[in-house]
């Protein structure tokens, strides 16, 4: 792999590889073991509709070695959580919605006693209607999938809508008018490790739960509420993470519960590990999403109007889909400019498992289904793709598809100058269009862009908190509400606090997650750690270094603001430095506390749920991805030669690990173009192994050249912007549209078709009055 990755911020830091100091191996909490500790197995439903008839845990409790079993009445309130719909259960109430649904929970000396005790358990189902599609679902005559409907119409689960002027008649008089319907699929998250928890009672009634959550205090606030416990009972530490990508939060929730209620009954700790198969049946995936998408343009191209229908396969509870679906909403027309759009999405219940929050939240359908229709609408008007791209794309003053007015650097047109450049696009498109009819293989070259909104938006409160203290030793002590697994966010507050005050990245140690010792900062969600959680720890650190100043000043007998600095020394008028220790020391006989807290908030946002207006983010980010493909006639196989990439996210604070972000990103969209598919036939998934359900390995990922497009006046910290997230979005689209170029075949959706022998038909652009599809 090669990278052009440009360094922007302080050279002194260019070295750091963001390797946890503390020696030795991680300790994941399948790696945890403890005396007494019981082994905890889950009873899951084998259906994916049914009534629940008979339930009998009885016989359990009479397995030689069981000493613990639960059910939904063991909870509070049937173990009821879940937001922005509260629609979810500890364990299944009266019913199960999907195969994989927990059913009821053993606790036993060993892992052989808790499966005989879960094979002893007695339940009868009496099956229900299965409703395999969203057209099932919301057909009139559909059976009710959830108990009570939240939005008072049968399977629909929620409802969003953008309105931005009136696309109607822009749509009808428009000289160019393209129409087409993308279906994107489900996608398993594939973590390494599976979901597991280890709940410890206390001698006060108190609960302790080791858990491989992303949201360690949502989780905290959801097993108190089952438990029916007081928050301040219940603890939750995050161990180590071997991935998440956005896959570890209800299904966490759960866990933990489970767990932790079958801890508290036996007076002992117990663990719960999740297996492969189970893991996969049971936890949440991508949404499924289909868009409908009517474009209208002028004859040379200039896009007008956009009108896109959004229907998303939910499964059988929320969990975070109607909040993906509105960020699917705010981006379903792309980075583009337009005179007016409307979009109207509908998330329905299904059987199909259920789905949640994964990389890109949303945006990664609805932009590749975008992205897919404007390559296509290119082809038709005799355009190149690229500069058409280019021609209608966002720029600074410009306003987005929802109406928001870009008063921001704007990189995108940047992004897709360089992937243009890097990649010989001009050349590489004309080779492509040049290769003879009947070789073997085809190679095509295509390009997608993309914008996404920065942190939670409209969905919610955004904030973070940060305590630093500087210990007796002179270390200092670094905590953070939210969470590192495995995106980097621990390097960055180590690198922000060391810039912020002065000091050597040795000096800091960040402490893991723990709702004891880190404040609540809200979800670990949203691309939003560095930009969010990373101004908590810029604030809180410069808390501190005043006070240092201060007492080095008092030491050096000057004014603060003559102190310049070596090193981690201070130096005064008299050009003598004083080592980092002394003013430490100095600071503590002058009485100040070398400890601070601090928060950082976005601004309000303004979004109008009911009309679909405002402004739906307070900063975007934007980038382009173009790839190189070859497909091969004979097996139909569509390998990736060459990926470039470009993003804008304005000063980079971790050079490699922002570079990590892009390769594992692309890496994930690679997998979602080609052959990733998580599949369900009448509500039963078919891929519960990595032996069905096919990823990417070395040997697929090509080269990949990437670059970070410098942009200036983000409020970020040193004027940093999120990159996590979305470097996923454009790889897909980009190798689909490479695809069309290399066969003539436009495809509606992931993964790409394997089709062998085609013959290539020659793309001739219609006259654009006639263009209408």
């Amino acid at each position: 792999m090669v990278s052009n990755l440009r360094y922007v911020g302080n050279p002194a830091l260019q070295n750091v590889d963001g390797a946890d100091k503390v020696s030795g191996r991680a300790r994941y909490v399948c790696d945890m073991v403890v005396p007494g500790m019981l082994v905890a197995k889950v009873l899951r439903s084998p259906l994916p509709h049914a009534r629940i008839a008979r339930l009998d845990t009885a016989p359990a409790l009479a397995v030689p070695g069981v000493k613990a079993v639960i059910t939904h009445a063991d909870f509070v309130d049937d173990g009821n959580f879940g937001w922005p719909v509260k629609d979810a259960y500890v364990l299944a109430v009266n019913k199960v919605r999907h195969v994989g649904e927990p059913v009821a929970a053993v606790a036993a000396e060993t892992e052989a006693a808790a499966m005989a005790g879960l094979n002893a358990i007695i339940v009868e189902y009496e099956p229900l209607p299965v409703i395999g599609t969203v057209d099932q679902a919301m057909a009139p005559e559909a059976p009710l999938i959830p108990e009570v409907s939240p939005t008072g119409k049968g399977n629909l689960c929620n409802s969003h809508i953008l309105r931005n002027g009136d696309p109607a008649p822009l749509l009808t008089e428009a000289p160019v008018r393209f129409e087409a319907t993308y279906e994107m699929p489900h996608q398993e998250h594939a973590y390494m490790e599976t979901e597991g928890a280890l709940a410890i009672p206390e001698p006060d009634g108190s609960v302790t739960l080791y858990a491989n959550n992303q949201s360690p205090h949502i989780n905290r606030d959801i097993a108190a509420q089952v438990l029916g416990l007081p928050t301040n009972l219940v603890r939750v530490i995050q161990p180590p993470i071997g991935g998440a990508f956005g896959g570890k939060d209800e299904i966490l929730y759960q866990t933990s519960a489970q767990a932790a209620k079958l801890a508290t009954l036996a007076g002992r700790p117990v663990k719960l590990i999740l297996s492969r198969s189970e893991s996969m049946a049971a936890s949440y995936k991508r949404q499924a999403m289909r868009s409908h998408i009517v474009l209208g343009a002028e004859t040379d191209g200039t896009l007008r109007a956009a009108k896109i229908d959004l229907t998303v396969d939910n499964g059988a509870y929320a969990s975070g889909t109607p909040l993906a679906s509105w960020r699917a909403t705010m981006h379903a027309a792309g980075g583009y400019r337009y005179a007016a759009v409307h979009v109207d999405m509908q998330s329905v219940y299904t059987n199909n498992g259920y789905s949640g929050a994964f990389r890109g939240f949303g945006n990664t359908q609805a932009s590749a289904a975008v992205e897919l229709a404007i390559d296509e609408l290119a082809e038709r008007l005799g355009q190149d793709p690229l500069e058409y791209r280019l021609r209608n794309c966002l720029r600074e003053g410009d306003a987005t598809m929802t109406g928001d007015l870009l008063n921001q650097a704007v990189g995108l047109a940047d992004c897709l100058e360089w992937v243009r450049d890097r990649s010989e696009w001009t050349k590489k498109r004309a080779d492509c269009t040049a290769q003879p009819e009947d070789g073997l293989t085809r190679r095509g070259i295509g390009v997608a862009c993309y914008f996404h909104g920065s942190g939670l938006g409209g969905e919610g409160e955004d904030f973070a908190t940060a305590t630093l203290k500087i210990e007796e030793d002179s270390s200092i002590t670094l905590t953070s509400g939210l969470t590192d697994f495995g995106q980097g966010s621990r390097t960055v507050f180590t690198l922000l606090a060391a810039e912020t005050l002065g000091v050597d990245i040795d000096r800091i140690r960040v402490l893991r997650p723990d709702t004891q010792t880190a404040l609540d900062s809200g979800p670990t969600v949203a691309s939003r750690a560095s930009i969010v959680g990373g101004n908590a720890v810029r604030v809180t650190s410069e808390k501190v270094a005043l006070l240092l100043d201060l007492a080095a000043a008092d030491h050096l007998r000057c004014d603060p603001q003559q102190l310049i600095r070596d090193g981690e020394g201070y130096v005064g008028p008299d050009e003598t430095p004083v080592p980092f220790e002394t003013v430490v020391d100095h600071a503590r006989e002058m009485g100040l506390q070398l400890s601070a807290q601090g928060r950082w908030q976005i601004r309000p946002i303004e979004w109008d749920f009911e009309t679909g207006t405002g402004e739906p983010y307070f900063c975007y980010v934007f980038g382009a991805q173009v790839a190189e493909v070859e497909v091969s006639r004979r097996t139909g196989r569509t390998r990736v030669l060459k990926i470039w990439a470009a993003h804008d996210a304005g000063k980079i604070l971790f050079p490699k690990g922002a570079l990590g972000q892009m390769y594992g990103g692309i890496a994930q969209g690679l997998g979602f173009a080609l052959m990733e598919n998580f599949r369900f036939k009448d509500g039963v998934p078919q891929t519960l192994s990595f032996t069905q359900y096919r990823l990417p390995r070395a040997t697929d990922v090509p080269e990949i050249e990437g670059t970070y497009i410098q942009t200036a006046g983000a409020i970020g910290p040193y004027g940093a912007k999120n990159l996590a997230e979305p470097v996923m979005i454009g790889t897909a689209p980009a190798i689909a549209n490479a695809f069309a170029q290399a066969t003539g075949i436009r495809v509606r959706g992931f993964p790409l078709p394997r089709v062998k022998g085609w013959i290539r038909r020659q793309s001739k652009p219609c006259p654009p009055v006639l263009a209408n599809l």
